[in-house]
């Protein structure tokens, strides 16, 4: 992009500026077309009230650096958009703000009920930031604040913590996305988190490695009301994942924690992290799991990326996603460790070829409980299963009988295969209390 001086012109009115006049102050067919494009945007929502206004282009090289000619277009702009009520989100994307323009903009803004506000690419500086802050300061709409830096790094630290005080006392904003800020510097990041413990959703983007992880750990552990945490596109390895798996089940808030597009993160790290959602180990871990939160590396909006996925990763999600109770979650989970087997789901295909109808034959022979120690040699996650299996079978076989005949059979017969079933996983903690309850009992019984 040419940063050439402008040509001088006597008519700068807001007129719309031919492409040809670019060109002539070099810059390329393309960029002046851009330009001439912004100006017609600018003149169109001057005149027409919309509640979305976005100016510039998505993607350009460098972004469009600010020509004075284009003051005029400005001003006609922000006094149009003075006041207004409609008009609730403002993006502009790659096009150079200076503090002129900035000074334009942020008093227009303030004069509505802005809730959504991104600035990609404007090159804002410490100046701009500067401004920017004055305006949260002031501001009691803004929801969403989307800010990408553009590589213009946060290096004053001063401004960073005005910045991060004006976050935290924002009376209305729930949502920070910030991009390419520096925040790869722990010390700003932990600055600038520190603002962010009150926001729901908060995402960055900035090659943030190991030296930020220390920093983002703090922040999960600390249970903030975040819920949605964004960390797309960095650089958090395998080598990270042990201490975000840490700090993941100290928190109770979080519901997606995303790590896409960090390609250093491998199937190891994967299963780390899975881990700190359901961790089979003990009873203890299980409960001590976090039953809120999915961690993903990939896109979980896309349906084939997701049946792609392990399927134990799939029902660990599928359970923390669930609205039921932590009680019931905690319940799921302990059922999926008891019917996760040698890396899958436990699979009865050895049982196909018992019939169902002899289900009941088989726990139950002549009114008196049928002998099951043959069952002891089964892998403990035969047990809901095979549970299932009766309960299914007295509801089917049973269908002329009463619903209240079908729940007294149901419930019967898995108290009676509980009784006879040893099962000392499951029940080698209940000895001691049996004891001590029949103490209780005896000195009850003498009174």
């Amino acid at each position: 992009m040419s940063t050439q001086q402008p040509l001088r012109r006597s008519r700068r009115h807001a007129t719309i500026i031919p492409v040809s006049d670019w060109i002539s102050i070099g810059y390329s067919n393309e960029d002046a077309q851009t330009m001439n494009q912004l100006q017609q945007d600018m003149k169109f929502y001057r005149v027409f009230e919309e509640d979305t206004i976005v100016l510039g282009v998505d993607s350009p090289n460098n972004g469009y650096q600010h020509n004075d000619w284009m003051i005029p277009h400005w001003k006609k702009l922000f006094k149009a958009l003075n006041g207004r009520t409609l008009v609730d989100t403002f993006y502009i994307r790659h096009i150079h703000l200076p503090v002129s323009v900035l000074d334009m903009m942020f008093p227009a803004l303030q004069s509505i009920k802005l809730e959504k506000l991104g600035l990609k690419g404007t090159d804002l500086g410490s100046d701009g930031l500067q401004r920017l802050i004055s305006f949260l300061e002031r501001n009691s709409s803004l929801n969403d604040l989307y800010i990408d830096f553009n590589g213009d790094n946060i290096n004053d630290m001063s401004v960073a913590s005005a910045f991060s005080d004006a976050l935290k006392e924002h009376p209305t904003l729930n949502k920070l996305l910030l991009y390419n800020g520096g925040l790869n510097n722990a010390n700003v990041l932990r600055i600038i988190l520190e603002g962010c413990t009150r926001l729901k959703h908060v995402e960055l983007s900035d090659k943030l490695g190991s030296e930020a992880v220390d920093v983002l750990a703090d922040f999960i552990s600390g249970n903030h009301p975040t819920e949605y945490l964004f960390l797309q596109n960095n650089k958090i390895s395998d080598n990270d994942t042990s201490l975000l798996a840490s700090a993941i089940r100290m928190n109770t808030n979080l519901t997606q924690f995303d790590l896409s597009g960090n390609d250093d993160i491998t199937e190891e790290g994967e299963k780390t992290l899975l881990n700190a959602l359901f961790d089979p180990t003990s009873m203890d871990s299980i409960i001590e799991s976090n039953h809120r939160c999915i961690v993903h590396t990939y896109d979980v909006k896309s349906g084939t990326a997701i049946a792609q996925r392990p399927l134990l990763e799939q029902e660990v999600f599928k359970i923390n996603l669930d609205g039921g109770s932590i009680q019931q979650k905690i319940r799921k989970k302990v059922v999926l460790a008891l019917c996760w087997v040698d890396g899958e789901l436990f699979n009865l295909s050895h049982l196909n070829d018992l019939p169902l109808q002899l289900m009941p034959r088989v726990l139950e022979l002549d009114g008196e409980l049928f002998d099951l120690s043959h069952f002891n040699d089964l892998p403990l996650g035969v047990m809901p299963r095979v549970l299932e299996l009766i309960q299914e079978h007295t509801y089917t076989a049973q269908s002329i009988c009463s619903d209240m005949r079908l729940e007294k059979d149901a419930l019967s017969r898995l108290f009676h295969t509980l009784r006879g079933w040893e099962l000392p996983l499951l029940f080698e903690n209940l000895s001691s209390k049996k004891g001590a309850a029949g103490k209780r009992k005896r000195r009850k019984t003498r009174r």
